[in-house]
């Protein structure tokens, strides 16, 4: 852990949460993010939508509460409003009475809640274009319930931020919320990090080791996988260290796009998926327009 850090303490998605990032993560990503935002933000003009992408166990929804905050009490720079992707689950009763095919095999909804197929793109989409032109509310996803509350959160903000694992999900289906995106930030990081955090939650929440292992392999590790190889290039990607650290990937030269600092196997292999232009990927929109 870095000498200087600094300490983040909230309720996320309904769960107390204690966070710490490096001092230098702050000085030299997240505060010259929140300028870089607030600047984007005043030469539109309008209300700023950005997507922060990153695998479960990565910490996005703790991260974009904490830039929610920070944005709240820096000087110079203009407050955002954080909101999750969870709220646009498909209700639990619609998740019971459908299926899609996984491994070969039909398997029920329900059964892989979480994954890219248990959400409802098409609301998610109207919600973003309704945000276009003034105030909307959004749904949440309630812990206690373990279901989604409809038009439960109002969306106020000039900059709003929305995190989730599939926002930049290289796939046709979710292609079309592309174009709402003013800017974009991804996460990476090594799967062996984040499956030792998601085992460490399930444990916690009362599994034994081997139990934790089995979720995670059953359920977890497919989602963690697919975000870090199958997700689209962002205007800003970040490499996670298990300090904490979020470490800037260099821009590309030439289409091409640089190793990351101490890439994983999954990493390495995403670059494909990422390294492309906006102009290469106008098959992802059902319109044939560019994802800018």
């Amino acid at each position: 852990m870095a000498d200087s850090c600094v300490t983040f303490d909230a309720m996320v998605n309904g769960l107390p949460v204690h966070a710490i990032y490096p001092e230098e993560a702050l000085q030299q990503v997240l505060l010259p993010l929140l300028r870089q935002l607030t600047a984007l933000w005043k030469k539109k003009g309008s209300r700023l939508v950005v997507f922060l992408a990153a695998p479960p166990g990565a910490g996005k929804s703790t991260l974009a509460a904490f830039l929610e905050d920070l944005s709240g009490k820096t000087p110079g720079v203009h407050p955002l409003q954080a909101v999750g992707l969870d709220g646009f689950h498909y209700p639990n009763a619609w998740l019971d009475t459908h299926t899609t095919r996984r491994d070969g095999k039909e398997v029920l909804l329900r059964t892989i809640k979480g994954a890219a197929e248990t959400f409802d793109v098409d609301a998610l989409q109207r919600k973003l274009a309704a945000l276009r032109a003034g105030n909307v509310r959004f749904p949440i996803y309630d812990r206690r319930l373990h279901d989604v509350v409809p038009e439960a959160l109002p969306v106020t903000g000039d900059i709003v931020l929305l995190e989730g694992n599939w926002l930049l999900l290289a796939d046709p289906r979710w292609g079309v919320i592309a174009p709402f995106a003013d800017f974009s930030v991804l996460i990476l990081c090594e799967e062996a990090l984040v499956r030792e955090r998601l085992i460490g939650r399930k444990v916690q929440g009362g599994l034994t080791r081997e139990q934790a292992e089995a979720f995670y392999q059953d359920s977890d590790a497919k989602n963690v996988h697919r975000v870090l190889t199958q997700s689209r290039e962002a205007d800003l990607t970040l490499v996670l260290s298990g300090d904490g650290s979020l470490t800037p990937v260099p821009e590309k030269k030439e289409g091409r796009r640089p190793q990351d600092p101490a890439p994983s196997a999954a990493v390495q292999q995403s670059a494909p998926n990422r390294g492309r232009k906006a102009a290469d990927r106008r098959d992802h929109l059902p319109d044939g327009s560019a994802i800018v």
